[in-house]
């Protein structure tokens, strides 16, 4: 559906103001907040003291607040994790609930259908990934990737209503194909059952634009820079395809491995089966992955599981 626009209702929200806001958020978050403006959005982490992701996150700044996005479940957690600092700073902190009427609900578009939207909504599609263009009513987010992706948060319902009654788009509640294109850009959200499982390191955000490691402190940042600068990964997030569907249970180990499911191989954090071939993302040996190692599906013996190459490189740093 190459016009077709996706709902993506199932994000949550807190909204953050006062005098205080981005100096506050610049000390418990891994972003750097002083780069945030209205026509610059930021993704990060929330970590905790032992460097550890509490949650994930997209920044928008809009009319003099900010605006936090994240996965379903997570606005709770950050909102409690935030307000044990926020007593010390002039900043609120309102976690947007369903029947908030300044919630924003977000469409994605991607390919054809963004030049459609945007177009439609007499704005212009950002050039570059994490650039905002703000219109009256909605902002248009470009996406990182390498599909031409862009997230459209409508603060009132006028223009949303008047985008999804042009016949020029479809709105497909199908997110089979943007779940897919998102596991293709490496992106893993932090959701309640991985939340202060793993490091930003073993996630990417390391090397995909998470972490500021020029900025100052933040609470977890010691450890963090610190796995960071200590040398390569011994684990990473990495994409891969596989030959046969991938099941619940599935779980990626080298090939000629006859160790059981339940005590062998690594868990796969994210998986599509929309098209051929299936896709993964799961945690795995860097040395090995990157050495040409061999992989399957810890419960088909006959499938085959290769690495593939993720649209974001190591940044290096001066």
């Amino acid at each position: 559906m190459q016009n077709s626009i996706y709902p993506l209702e199932t994000y949550e929200f807190i909204r953050i103001s006062g005098a205080d806001s981005k100096s506050f958020l610049q000390g418990q978050l891994s972003c750097n907040t002083d780069l945030l403006s209205a026509k610059r959005s930021l993704s990060g982490a929330l970590c905790n003291l032992k460097g550890r992701v509490i949650a994930d996150f997209r920044l928008l700044e809009r009319n003099e607040e900010i605006i936090l996005q994240c996965a379903a479940g997570m606005a709770g957690k950050i909102h409690a994790t935030l307000s044990k600092y926020a007593v010390f700073s002039k900043v609120e902190l309102e976690q947007l609930n369903s029947d908030s009427s300044s919630k924003p609900t977000v469409l994605g578009c991607m390919e054809d259908s963004v030049d459609s939207a945007v177009s439609l909504l007499q704005l212009k599609l950002p050039d570059a990934p994490d650039e905002v263009c703000q219109g009256t009513d909605c902002s248009v987010i470009r996406l990182p990737g390498s599909a031409k992706r862009a997230e459209i948060w409508f603060h009132e319902s006028t223009a949303k209503s008047a985008l999804l009654a042009s016949p020029d788009l479809s709105v497909s509640n199908d997110l089979r194909a943007w779940s897919r294109v998102e596991i293709e850009a490496g992106i893993i959200h932090v959701t309640p059952q991985l939340s202060e499982e793993y490091t930003p390191q073993l996630l990417n955000y390391d090397i995909s634009g998470l972490i500021d490691f020029k900025k100052g402190c933040y609470t977890g940042q010691e450890i963090v820079a610190r796995m960071f600068y200590r040398g390569t990964a011994k684990k990473r997030l990495f994409l891969a395809n596989s030959s046969h569907r991938i099941t619940e249970n599935s779980r990626v180990v080298e090939q000629g491995s006859v160790d059981s499911i339940e005590s062998s191989g690594s868990g796969i954090l994210a998986y599509s089966n929309d098209e051929t071939p299936a896709l993964l993302l799961a945690v795995l040996a860097s040395e090995s992955a990157e050495s040409g190692q061999e992989y399957r599906l810890s419960d088909q013996p006959d499938s085959a599981v290769r690495i593939q190459s993720l649209p974001y490189a190591a940044k290096q740093f001066d």
